[in-house]
């Protein structure tokens, strides 16, 4: 049995997809509310470097004292505590100022020289692998004489811009989460009170009709679209027992149709087999009739010769000797249409009569052949049976007998073309507790498409040659039905086809 996972509710999706939708919206916000508040504090970074750079380059290409510009250095850090170090360094990268005064006269390491173009600020962020803090580099353009010399650094500590910008985020982070939970909320509470709870009220009602009861008075007043689903459920609800009524007398109708076509089909192999009967003990009488005229003839002719005393012996023991012949001819023929009859009758019986009994399979069955022989003789086809003759079956002859002459029928009618020889074989084995019986033809097979539908009710291939559709629906019944037990079909175009009955073994009951 495969497993069936459990499906989402109508609510929770759509509480699920406006928090999907209400969470991107409020992520999509954040993004740009920083987005701008870094644009902000950037500009802030630039509006105090442009300041403190237009201060060092006006005293720088006034005095050209790079003492003049260690004292402004100085000065800055004294007034702005969060710049950490500032630097003045030319083209080639060497330093002409700094905070730092051990570091005036060195090179700069070529990967740390930037020399900004003119009125251009370069803000750019220290990675935090080389600090204890967030700190940002600003570096702005040294000119002399309206052409760009070199440049000057500002190392800025930017915690508190850092931590503003952390504690924008959170309390955006913040709202947004409580608005889209305070939204989910209230969507789900409006989703069971509107769409929820009527839908609900409508499938316990549905379920109250399913199972007989009346329909409850179903009003909601939630949703003008709800409320016609209701009036809608009501009037089908309403037309429900109509439809059932129409329906139910359309399958009774149905049901007495197939059950008198059924009894035709049975009626139909009665009057075969009676057809059967008749020509089969046409023979034997036949002889009978015509041995018994023989010997009347004789008896004549012997009286005759006794009453003119022209008797011999030699005639008289030719007369006996004829006697003999004729009865021993009459005696066989009527013996064998006794037991003609006596098999078509217990056969023709048990298609009437659905009564169990215990009989001997392999001599029934060979008796079921023998009544289908007026039908094979105008065929090529031989029926062979291989059973154990001492098995017994208890159940259904009956039902057996019309299953066998069926499935031998169906074989004639639709595996073989006029004057085609054929094999049908009837192989029964004993399982224990089954009993197996492989019917199987080499006629000309079936296609998939009339496998999948071969009992089915009133299918057939033939219909325009009479055909009803019932004859194997008839053998599944007899033996899913009357006989408790299984029929599977197997065939293939061009090599015949089989069928497995199995039939389980029953015990007599002792009276």
């Amino acid at each position: 049995m495969s497993f069936q996972p459990k499906r989402m509710s109508l609510q929770k999706r759509i509480v699920l997809l406006v928090t999907v939708v209400t969470v991107s919206m409020i992520s999509t916000m954040m993004v740009f509310d920083t987005m701008s508040l870094n644009q902000s504090i950037r500009q802030a970074y630039v509006s105090q470097i442009s300041g403190m750079t237009m201060a060092i380059n006006g005293r720088y290409e006034e005095s050209r004292s790079v003492t003049d510009v260690q004292q402004i250095f100085d000065y800055i850090q004294y007034k702005n505590t969060r710049v950490l170090e500032m630097k003045l360094y030319n083209k080639e990268g060497q330093i002409l100022a700094a905070s730092n005064r051990k570091e005036v006269g060195k090179h700069m390491y070529p990967a740390n020289i930037v020399i900004p173009k003119q009125d251009q600020t370069i803000v750019d962020r220290v990675p935090m692998e080389l600090s204890d803090k967030p700190i940002v580099r600003l570096t702005a353009p040294l000119q002399e004489d309206g052409m760009v010399v070199g440049a000057v650094e500002v190392i800025f500590d930017s915690s508190e811009e850092a931590q503003l910008l952390k504690d924008r985020t959170k309390l955006i982070f913040i709202v947004g989460i409580s608005i889209a939970v305070g939204l989910s909320a209230l969507l789900w509470l409006i989703l069971r009170l509107i769409v929820i709870r009527p839908l609900s009220r409508l499938r316990e009602a549905a379920v109250r009709v399913k199972q007989g009861g009346d329909l409850p008075n179903l009003q909601f007043k939630a949703s003008p679209e709800i409320a016609e689903v209701s009036e809608a459920f009501d009037d089908m609800v309403k037309n429900l027992d109509e439809r059932y009524q129409e329906l139910q007398h359309a399958l009774n109708t149905l049901q007495k149709t197939q059950e008198q076509l059924v009894q035709s089909e049975k009626m139909g192999a009665l009057g075969n087999l009676v057809a059967g009967v008749s020509h089969e003990i046409n023979t034997p009488i036949g002889i009978g009739v015509t041995a018994v005229s023989y010997l009347d003839q004789k008896t004549k002719d012997f009286k005759s010769l006794y009453e003119a005393g022209k008797m011999k012996k030699s005639d008289l023991e030719h007369f006996l000797s004829i006697v003999g012949e004729t009865n021993t001819m009459v005696q066989s023929n009527l013996e064998r249409a006794s037991s003609l009859v006596r098999s078509f009758k217990q056969i023709s019986v048990d298609q009437s009569v659905e009564v169990k009994r215990t009989f001997h399979l392999k001599e029934y069955l060979e008796g079921i052949i023998a009544s289908l022989k007026p039908t094979l003789k105008k065929t090529k086809l031989r029926v062979d049976v291989y059973c154990d003759a001492r098995l017994n079956l208890y159940t259904y002859p009956g039902a057996l007998s019309q299953l066998i002459t069926n499935l031998v029928m169906n074989s004639l009618n639709h595996a073989y073309d006029i004057e085609e020889e054929g094999s049908l074989s009837i192989r029964v084995t004993d399982d224990q507790e089954t009993i197996t019986i492989v019917y199987s033809d080499d006629g000309r097979g079936m296609p998939q498409e009339v496998l999948d539908h071969i009992f089915d009710p009133f299918f057939t291939t033939s219909r325009g040659k009479g055909g009803t559709g019932l004859g194997m629906n008839i053998v599944y019944n007899l033996v899913t039905q009357s006989m408790n037990g299984t029929i599977h079909c197997c065939s293939t175009v061009g090599q015949g086809s089989l069928f497995i009955i199995t039939i389980p073994k029953e015990e007599e009951a002792e009276l």
